[in-house]
């Protein structure tokens, strides 16, 4: 039996805090049907698949102005966590029940509308500077409505229903290299060792270094790499893969990189991409320490 849930209802349970839409806890636990305490449990089971920009735990001050939008909150031990587009998508994977399914692609659908509301109507941007500067009001839906406009939109959402596309974002980037490419995800797999071999660009780029985490290594991958790397070698790259051996090192990594010349994107795994999983791509000035950790590691 399919679980229809209206986008108007989960568009009033999305928040905007920190400058990110996010639903908290309490609020998807009643759309999957659970007790908000299950979904907890389950989060932290998995802790490991929620870095901070997929889940956070609202201060006090923040849950009390969700307190002041909404009357439903009641009594609670714990501030509520609240949860971004990528960790809703994330949640199918812990929360695989078909009323988690259905409910987890009716709330990513939602992020992306607003998303795509916003990147689409400069109009309305331009319009709405003009009142914001007269509104002297502290109105805090006048105020969130700001926040969503205000958001940045440099990136590329990928979801299950264009797996071509999906991938053809991805071979863009390392087609757009210049110099060098860093990429770091622990869960590298031979996806990436395809997309690279199909869209590197050696005229452009002389050095590719792939720091992964050496449980994903197995026989089968290294001969691959091995192949590739004589392969572009031969065309003047020089290609090395290394794993994160010190344990406290590889706990601390959860973000993927690519980190090129002029620009660094924040990425999903390459597996989150081969299996056509809801995940974004994103342009960010926030560079990882990639020299460091290259050198805390061993080559294979």
């Amino acid at each position: 039996m399919a679980h229809f849930i209206g986008q108007d209802v989960i568009t009033k349970k999305i928040f905007v805090i920190r400058g990110l839409n996010v639903i908290l806890d309490k609020d998807l636990a009643g759309l999957y049907g659970v007790e908000t305490k299950y979904l907890v449990r389950q989060v932290r089971r998995n802790i490991e698949r929620f870095p901070r920009d997929f889940m956070f735990c609202l201060t006090r001050k923040e849950f009390l102005r969700c307190q002041n939008v909404t009357s439903s909150w009641g009594g609670r031990r714990y501030l509520p966590q609240a949860f971004t587009e990528h960790g809703v998508a994330m949640l199918s994977s812990i929360l695989n029940s078909k009323r988690a399914i259905q409910v987890n692609i009716g709330v990513v659908r939602v992020f992306i509308n607003i998303r795509r509301l916003v990147s689409s109507n400069k109009n309305m941007l331009d319009r709405l500077n003009q009142i914001e500067d007269k509104v002297q009001s502290q109105d805090e839906k006048i105020r969130t409505i700001f926040e969503v406009i205000h958001a940045p939109s440099n990136s590329r959402m990928l979801s299950p229903g264009k797996p071509f596309s999906n991938k053809k974002a991805i071979r863009d980037i390392i087609s757009t290299c210049d110099k060098y490419i860093y990429w770091a995800d622990k869960y590298y797999s031979k996806a990436g060792l395809d997309w690279l071999a199909e869209s590197l660009n050696p005229d452009r780029v002389k050095s590719v270094r792939i720091l992964m985490s050496s449980e994903k290594l197995d026989n089968t991958f290294t001969a691959l790499y091995r192949d590739l790397r004589k392969e572009l070698e031969n065309d003047g790259v020089k290609f090395e893969i290394r794993t994160i051996t010190d344990s406290r090192l590889n706990a601390s990594i959860h973000d993927r990189w690519i980190v090129t010349k002029n620009f660094c994107y924040n990425m999903p795994s390459t597996d989150t991409i081969a299996r056509g999983q809801y995940s974004e791509v994103k342009r960010t000035v926030n560079l990882p320490p990639f020299d460091e950790w290259w050198e805390k590691s061993e080559a294979i």
